[in-house]
């Protein structure tokens, strides 16, 4: 989220002409909860179902105003303003303007977007129309309430977080992070690293610290990973820190007292797919000295595998996906490494494409010899099915634990 501190606040107009719409301006006072950053997120979603309404697409986002009022706390604040931001715009980015307001209550927000209609008619993809393709992509078109899992997510992750041994820090960045989490009385556990999703744009690792329960308690342990987000970064170097992040865990292993002998990794959505991703590295060419079969098991859990597609969506004003990128990126395309276990899974209630993108990594890599098992699961969307990583009775979960006691 870059902002453009300003003492005057520009009118949400364009000068080439544009047909623009303007949301209303949205406040909301924080006198009930005193929580500066739920008053923004309450406002920016007041202020983009203004725009929905009036037939604006995510993608179509131009420009923002901001009004607070503590422009100094705003600035002590705003990795946290930051990531509320992303939750809500689901990483659409417009131009953001803040200017100081003493006298208001809490955040005003002002939103403008400037149209673009898709023909309804024109095919984009396989067969989908704009319209069709950007809804194949968006999970939370997809999901009655999708707000639920955000909610439950911002309360249950942090405060399971405090739970962890370690943060772990791989990189120079902000973003580049492991939260280790530590079974109790195991000798030399396995170790399982979970890759969070967010469509490389969106969410943290604190969001996700409670779906470690599960495989903490059947004696597995577990390690958040934290990356950098677009579109501060782009995906070639979000994979490669993803891969440094796997080398650290397995340096550390003596450290820590996990066993690097047994690394597996899973991801959810953009997770799944660097954890597809993972399967397909040739690691003694990244890093002289590691075994070619460092990870021993994977699992995909709603994962993106084939990027063409999503270069063709509204989001690709953020991705910037190149035909070069869809090549190398993309792990259909993608040499795999030792054949190992994998589990592929997806929701019942996810779109049809979220569907043939597993089936086709799926296939991918048993036509390398790897054992693939596809798991459909009934009842179960694009978020649920991540947040079910909390109960060990569930069947994606307890075929994590399989997999990996197995090993």
């Amino acid at each position: 989220m870059k902002v453009i501190e300003t003492n005057d606040l520009p009118a949400l107009t364009d000068a080439d002409g544009a047909d623009i719409v303007t949301s209303v301006e949205k406040t909301v006072g924080t006198e009930t909860s005193g929580d500066a950053i739920a008053a923004f997120r309450a406002a920016l979603g007041q202020a983009f179902a203004d725009l929905a309404a009036q037939g604006a697409r995510p993608p179509e986002l131009y420009q923002m105003t901001m009004a607070v009022p503590d422009l100094e706390q705003f600035r002590a604040d705003l990795t946290d303003y930051d990531l509320a931001f992303r939750e809500v715009l689901a990483g659409n980015f417009p131009e953001i303007y803040v200017t100081q307001d003493t006298s208001a209550s809490g955040p005003r927000i002002a939103l403008s977007a400037k149209l673009d209609p898709p023909d309804p008619t024109a095919s984009v993809h396989r067969g989908y129309t704009q319209t069709e393709l950007d809804f194949q992509y968006s999970p939370r078109q997809q999901t009655e309430n999708p707000e639920r899992y955000f909610e439950h997510w911002r309360v249950a992750g942090p405060a399971y977080q405090k739970r962890r041994a370690a943060e772990i820090r791989f990189g120079e960045t902000a973003g580049q992070s492991i939260d280790l989490f530590l079974p109790d009385a195991a000798v030399r556990p396995p170790l399982h690293l979970f890759i969070h999703g967010g469509y490389w744009q969106a969410l943290d690792k604190r969001n996700h610290a409670h779906m470690a329960d599960a495989l903490l308690k059947a004696g597995i342990a577990v390690g958040m990973v934290n990356y950098d987000l677009m579109p501060d970064t782009d995906l070639a170097e979000i994979l490669r820190q993803c891969r440094a992040a796997v080398v650290k865990s397995y340096r550390l292993a003596e450290t820590y007292g996990y066993d690097s002998g047994r690394l597996t990794v899973s991801g959810h959505s953009a997770g799944g797919h660097l954890a597809g991703a993972l399967i397909c590295t040739d690691w003694p060419a990244f890093e002289a000295g590691l075994p070619a079969d460092l990870i021993k098991a994977a699992a995909a859990i709603s994962g993106l595998f084939d990027l063409e597609p999503l270069s063709k969506t509204g989001m690709n004003r953020v991705f910037q996906f190149s035909a070069a990128d869809i090549a190398e990126l993309s792990p259909v395309n993608m040499q795999p490494g030792p054949p190992v276990p994998v589990l592929i899974a997806v929701g019942r209630e996810e779109s049809d494409e979220f569907f043939r993108q597993s089936l086709l990594f799926a296939s991918h890599l048993r036509g390398h010899d790897f054992r693939v098992d596809v798991i459909d699961l009934p009842g179960h969307n694009h978020f649920s099915i991540v947040e079910s990583l909390t109960d060990p009775s569930e069947p994606l979960t307890a075929a994590m634990v399989r997999m990996i006691q197995a090993l």
